[in-house]
């Protein structure tokens, strides 16, 4: 009977073992890392944070702005061709830089950290604000009139998508400048009448920033933005807010990720 009692005991083990090696399996943790456009600042983070945390089975991630790359922890169920493809439709471009299985510990250090730090003063944005002063690199001429469009643009979050916007219009000899609107989400753009509206809509949706026609009227030329020098230093363009790029590495991570963490792994290997 004793000897029953044993080799039931032993049995038991193994079974225990085995579930448990079965949970740590089917619980493994990748991370990616994904080198990622048109991020400028911790709002840009703040809103793949956002997304990222509705996908079931992601666990965490962490971000440098200077070097455009953005780190995430998940669990095996997803794989990192989704994650990327979830990240670009928000109007960060994303490719897949390397995966790797790392061990749960160290997932669980990288879930709890806190707070995002920033290289940035507090927010670090540039400014977040209802809108942007003009910013102007090109004279309208003395006289006549000039086209201004009206267009209706997603995913601005800070004046250093604005800055991003103004820098590539800016490459167009047939634009004199331009103002933003963050809180109507909303971009006026003063040109000549050779520029198509749809070419300005085309240029803004190609820098990850969705954009459509809302309007195009003739404007007086003397009403056009100006290309005011600052401090009489002739030539010195005004420009949107410059953001965290020219300030360092920005690095994003939040507290709410442990409860994800929690619910796939504490929760799991404590049943």
């Amino acid at each position: 009977m004793n000897q029953n009692k044993k080799i039931l005991a032993a049995l038991s083990a193994l079974l225990l073992c085995l579930i448990l090696a079965f949970q740590a399996n089917s619980t493994t943790v990748q991370r990616s890392n994904f080198i990622v456009g048109n991020l400028s600042c911790t709002s840009c983070l703040a809103t793949i944070e956002a997304e990222l945390k509705s996908m079931p089975g992601t666990l965490g991630m962490d971000a440098d702005l200077r070097s455009g790359r953005v780190t995430v922890d998940y669990l095996s169920t997803l794989d990192d061709e989704q994650i990327a493809a979830t990240i670009s439709k928000l109007g960060y471009p994303a490719t897949v830089d390397w995966t790797a299985t790392v061990p749960e510990q160290n997932t669980r250090r990288f879930s709890q950290q806190n707070s995002y730090g920033s290289g940035c003063a507090s927010g670090g944005c540039g400014g977040s604000g209802s809108g942007s002063s003009p910013t102007a690199w090109k004279d309208a001429p003395a006289g006549g009139t000039i086209n201004r469009t009206t267009l209706r643009v997603s995913n601005l979050s800070c004046t250093s998508c604005l800055s991003n916007i103004a820098s590539e219009l800016r490459k167009l000899t047939e634009t004199y400048g331009m103002q933003g609107y963050l809180s109507r989400g909303v971009v006026i753009v003063d040109h000549t009448d050779s520029l198509e509206n749809s070419r300005i809509a085309a240029v803004i949706s190609g820098l990850g920033y969705p954009a459509r026609v809302l309007a195009t009227n003739e404007v007086p030329a003397e009403k056009a933005f100006t290309a005011t020098p600052r401090a009489g230093r002739p030539g010195q363009v005004i420009r949107s807010g410059g953001g965290c790029n020219s300030k360092g590495p920005c690095n994003a991570t939040s507290a709410s990720w442990q409860k994800l963490y929690n619910r796939y792994f504490t929760q799991t290997n404590s049943q």
